[in-house]
């Protein structure tokens, strides 16, 4: 703390006002560039002005890194540089002395006010400067009371919320980090909040006995003083085989906390990190109001490409990195999964993993384990869609999606159905197209293959809601896409059906008997369901492993 005030004195930060001046005009010489501006870019083109123009002084990468990033304190002269670089007349109201607030709270800052308990180490940290710049301006500039950050498991919502929550930190008085991970009831948390609050606030000590009165007091913190509360893994309070964003049972407080929180004005923020959006954040947010909501994305390739070499040297081409990054969502926690396998299976060779990807159903451990804890908490009819989603194996129309469903349950509630996997941040949209980043496809088309597997093995088919659902093959596919399907469905599932049931004969056995069980029935006299069902059957034993007759 002493060595961070020390520090407070030196040199100058931009404000809000011109770190967004000097990102606006990186982004626009970017487009004009046709490509991301990078600080290698900056330091070698500045590098180059400075033997030209007294204006422009040669900066180094780390100086200019430290301007951008709008936290540490520079001279003058160097944030002087690289505004005559883009042309733009460095203003007064564009820069401050770190520390220099608009409100008078320095005595209570002088004590320690900031608890980060177990919050993830940020020192390696990649990319998401827009997104740090958007969350600062709502934070600082805008002032909202509630902030979302939604992503997928993996995506990297805590590390971002801790890099903001450390380069925002002067800023208030309070700043506390708590996890959500282990679903800790609203008055558990409470009293933990309140305790430091009340500490660092030089308060009254003593906590209210009741659950209403904790959050009265709460309440009075964040609207007396300048609070900030990060609150991670908040999908862990929400209920799953429901729609998404509901509370549990036992744990509705912490819906009422954050309506009051997005609605009651007060000085602080609550910052909350969630795989889902709760819904009671769904009527606040919007673009004048006090509630944001950020949906991150993946990094960019380039950035992808930096997290993977920071583990070691790997050998690929350009686009061999390109590949790499799309194939993942350039999701940080699957590309340093991605860069621990390559380097202990595939001998540093990007192509390798590559190939094998080729080969489809290839999801390392880890990030497995994630989207299995997400799709545990869907409904019937969410995995319904994904399954169909990843039957398509390509983007596809809400009416074409709404149209393959054939549970009547599920046709009625699609829309609803849809809504909900998008606020579990499962599937996403380009355009009028849906559709599921590449690794949640390999995911759900894996889970396919275990449901349709495990309803024909267990009494040999005689129920089986999945197959009577889904077309392993759709008969309107195109060619490429009905290949697609042999090799990454069909394929695979009588793989897993040869090793369940143990031999060819006894393979074809419990087929032609699933046939013959499931024959005239009503379900296979449908129009919707008998052409799907027939299809299934047909697909299972004419595109049967090499060797079964």
């Amino acid at each position: 703390m002493v060595t961070f005030m020390g520090q407070r004195n030196r040199g100058i930060i931009l404000t809000c006002e011109g770190l967004k001046k000097l990102t606006d005009a990186r982004i626009l010489a970017s487009s004009e560039k046709g490509d991301r501006i990078t600080y290698e870019d900056l330091e070698d083109e500045i590098q180059f002005l400075s033997q030209q123009r007294e204006d422009i002084r040669y900066l180094s990468r780390t100086t200019i890194r430290k301007i951008f990033k709008g936290s540490i304190p520079v001279d003058k002269e160097s944030l002087q540089s690289v505004f005559n670089y883009f042309d733009l007349k460095l203003c007064g109201c564009d820069y401050k002395r770190p520390g220099q607030q608009v409100d008078d709270f320095e005595v209570r800052r002088a004590a320690p006010v900031y608890d980060w308990g177990e919050a993830p180490d940020t020192s390696v940290f990649y990319g998401r400067e827009m997104e740090l710049f958007h969350l600062k301006h709502w934070v600082l500039e805008e002032r909202c009371r509630l902030v979302t950050l939604l992503g997928i498991g993996g995506i990297g919502k805590t590390t971002l919320a801790v890099k903001l929550g450390l380069q925002i930190q002067g800023e208030f008085e309070v700043v506390m980090w708590q996890s959500l991970q282990n679903a800790p009831s609203l008055e558990e948390k409470l009293t933990s909040i309140l305790q430091f609050f009340l500490w660092a606030l030089r308060k009254d000590k003593a906590i209210p006995q009741s659950l209403d009165g904790k959050i009265s007091k709460l309440m009075e913190c964040m609207r007396n003083h300048r609070c900030l509360l990060i609150l991670d893994n908040a999908e862990t309070i929400l209920s799953s085989n429901s729609h998404a964003g509901q509370c549990r049972p036992g744990y509705e407080g912490y819906g009422q906390l954050l309506k009051l929180i997005g609605e009651v004005p007060h000085n602080s923020c609550l910052l909350l990190t969630s795989r889902e959006k709760p819904r009671e954040i769904i009527p606040l947010e919007g673009e004048k109001t006090k509630v944001r909501c950020l949906q991150m994305r993946g990094l960019t390739p380039r950035e992808g490409r930096e997290l993977i070499e920071q583990k070691g040297k790997f050998t690929a081409t350009e686009q061999e990195w390109l590949k790499i990054s799309q194939h993942y969502g350039g999701n940080p926690l699957a590309l340093k999964m991605v860069a621990a396998g390559t380097r202990q299976l595939f001998n540093n060779s990007i192509a390798e993993v590559l190939n094998y990807l080729k080969q489809g159903g290839f999801i390392f451990r880890g990030m497995r384990d994630l989207l299995e804890c997400q799709f545990q908490r869907l409904s019937v009819q969410e995995k319904e869609l994904m399954y169909w989603l990843a039957i398509n194996r390509e983007p596809v129309t809400l009416r074409d999606l709404i149209t393959d469903v054939v549970t009547l349950s599920s046709k009625r509630q699609s829309l609803q159905t849809i809504e909900s996997l998008f606020q579990r941040s499962l599937i996403e949209k380009n355009g009028e197209y849906f559709f599921l980043q590449p690794v949640v496809m390999e995911y759900a088309t894996q889970r396919f293959i275990e449901e349709i597997c495990e309803e024909i093995c267990e009494v040999h088919g005689s129920n089986i809601p999945y197959m009577q659902a889904h077309a392993v093959i759709k008969a309107t596919s195109k060619d490429y896409i009905r290949e697609a399907q042999k090799q990454l469905i069909v394929q695979p599932l009588m793989e897993e059906l040869l090793t369940s049931l143990g031999s060819q004969h006894k393979l074809l056995v419990v087929l032609q008997e699933l046939l013959d069980r499931h024959r005239g029935t009503s379900e296979f006299t449908s129009i919707d369901i008998s052409e799907k069902s027939r299809a299934v059957k047909f697909h299972l034993i004419a595109n049967r492993s090499p060797g079964i007759q």
